[in-house]
């Protein structure tokens, strides 16, 4: 994966453009926590990172290994319901991980299963069905290999999302974009958690989030 901006390219030749306009770049991910403020000073080293659960059934799973600023710690361990939470949460915040493969196997040959999965994922506070690719593959031509149609799949995302109250988050296809997205994810729950659970109110920053 390679992160840049973009902004700072030398573009000094026709193909030197041709790069640029051909290939995709990304901004790292930030590397500093959190801020949370209370009566304008920063508390911030007062809140804990979380420690992320990964279901032991995870075949290949996510690494949050290059989030210090977000993540204090990944285990592995059995979950009850879904692919990952976070320790002391475990009770409260699940998501489900689907690479599109997966997804469209799933929709297609699993589907009663996977809907009685969403079904027990509606007993947590917070849950999210995280789908590795975005809405233009969902929605892109997904070869022989399928019978599975692009609007039949779309369409069950939002029928599941309407039905069951998981929000679909459409991340990448790109698994350290992949890991990014989950990684903030689970870090901003969590920060939000401890605070409302520790009597410091559900806010980062008075005025602000």
């Amino acid at each position: 994966m390679q992160y840049s901006s973009g902004l700072d390219q030398n573009i000094t030749d026709e193909t030197d453009a041709d790069v640029y306009e051909n290939e995709r770049y990304f901004v790292p991910p930030p590397s500093k926590r959190l801020i949370v403020k209370r009566n304008g000073s920063s508390i911030t080293r007062q809140i804990p990172k979380p420690i992320v659960l990964i279901d032991t059934r995870e075949q290949t799973p996510l690494d949050f290994s290059r989030f210090p600023n977000w993540i204090a710690e990944q285990k592995r361990q059995k979950l009850t319901v879904g692919d990952y939470s976070v320790q002391g949460m475990e009770d409260i915040l699940v998501f489900e991980r689907k690479s599109l493969s997966d997804l469209i196997t799933t929709l297609m040959q699993n589907r009663p299963r996977f809907f009685r999965l969403c079904e027990k994922m509606t007993n947590y506070r917070w849950r999210a069905l995280f789908v590795e690719a975005t809405y233009e593959d969902i929605k892109s031509y997904y070869g022989d290999y399928t019978m599975a149609h692009p609007n039949a799949v779309s369409g069950t995302l939002d029928a599941l999302e309407a039905k069951f109250g998981i929000p679909v988050v459409y991340t990448s296809q790109h698994q350290a974009l992949a890991e990014e997205k989950a990684a903030s994810w689970l870090s901003k729950h969590f920060t939000y958690w401890y605070l409302e659970s520790n009597g410091m109110g559900r806010v980062l920053q008075e005025g602000d989030l």
